[in-house]
């Protein structure tokens, strides 16, 4: 009878043990996705790397292309010294152009807040001239975006997104605006399947652990449901009170474990939604067509019966 008794005292703590490892999974999920983590480097321009970096925008026209550049040096204007050398090269120029040559730049920083939010424009147009085999060249680019990471060692590595003419052509770059919002896109992602948002908007760690803490939710709520059903219909076929006392015990300590998990997911649904609203993604470049020079125009002009009629020109 006593070890009847330790039996029974020993499974109903392992229920409530249970329970109680669903309420920590709760709390140790929260605390993973409210404490920010560093990533391997110890400096780094942004804490989420640009959109960019694995998809190339394509141009509007074939005045032009859009081209990523690496470089390094102990300062970060030197990686941005050699950065701009490697694009030179790429475009069949010799490095050191940018400083032998009739080189000329222009960086423009603009600022602009919205809804408490600063969005600084970074981009840096510059112009190449140069004699090539008694030839002169000539070339024009904007610095897009960058970003740059400063690892143990002290350098700076850095990752430029250019767009730059073809060589003695004259360009027409596209519109090019950097956000870091992603509209209903995320929203509604996050909406169908929890992280699914964030890992569109490029937090890949935090989509990961809010898809990874959905799934634990639910496959723990299955799981205490079916063993809780299961020992109810024990209860159902016996008679025996004392084992029916303990199949109520462990129904209960599933229940509370089910419970458990019902609100964790709910609470990480309700913090993956309002994540994919609110947080920033990496940041992204949306390109326009530049029209300037084309579109239509409507002039009124006099009809040859003396009456007022317009008149359409279409410039491309």
């Amino acid at each position: 009878m006593k070890w009847r008794m330790l039996l029974i005292t020993g499974k109903r703590l392992q229920n409530l043990f249970m329970a109680i490892k669903m309420k920590n999974l709760v709390i140790i999920l929260i605390c993973l996705l409210a404490i920010p983590l560093k990533g391997v480097a110890e400096e780094k321009s942004d804490k989420i790397k640009p959109q960019w970096l694995h998809s190339l925008p394509k141009p509007s026209n074939n005045s032009f292309i859009y081209s990523i550049k690496t470089g390094e040096g102990l300062t970060l204007e030197d990686a941005r010294h050699d950065c701009l050398n490697n694009l030179l090269e790429d475009a069949g120029l010799s490095k050191g152009l940018s400083v032998t040559s009739d080189y000329s730049s222009s960086r423009n920083v603009h600022k602009e807040t919205h809804n408490g939010q600063t969005k600084t424009d970074r981009k840096k147009d510059f112009r190449v001239s140069t004699t090539v085999k008694g030839k002169e060249v000539n070339l024009q680019g904007v610095t897009i975006d960058e970003y740059w990471q400063r690892n143990d060692d002290g350098k700076f590595y850095l990752t430029t997104l250019f767009s730059r003419s073809q060589l003695d052509k004259t360009p027409h770059f596209d519109n090019v605006e950097l956000t870091t919002k992603y509209g209903v896109n995320g929203l509604w992602r996050s909406a169908i399947v929890p992280g699914w948002g964030q890992l569109y908007k490029g937090s890949t760690l935090k989509g990961g652990l809010i898809l990874g803490g959905t799934v634990a939710f639910v496959g723990g709520i299955i799981y205490t449901e079916t063993m809780r059903k299961d020992y109810m219909n024990k209860i159902n076929k016996t008679h025996n009170t004392d084992n029916i006392r303990t199949y109520k015990t462990r129904a209960d300590n599933l229940a509370m474990g089910r419970n458990i998990c019902i609100v964790g997911l709910s609470a990480l649904y309700v913090y993956n939604i309002v994540d994919a609203i609110v947080a920033p993604g990496a940041r992204r470049i949306i390109t326009k067509k530049n029209s300037s020079g084309k579109g239509y125009s409507f002039t009124p002009a006099p009809t040859s019966d003396g009456g007022l009629g317009i008149y359409a020109e279409y410039t491309f």
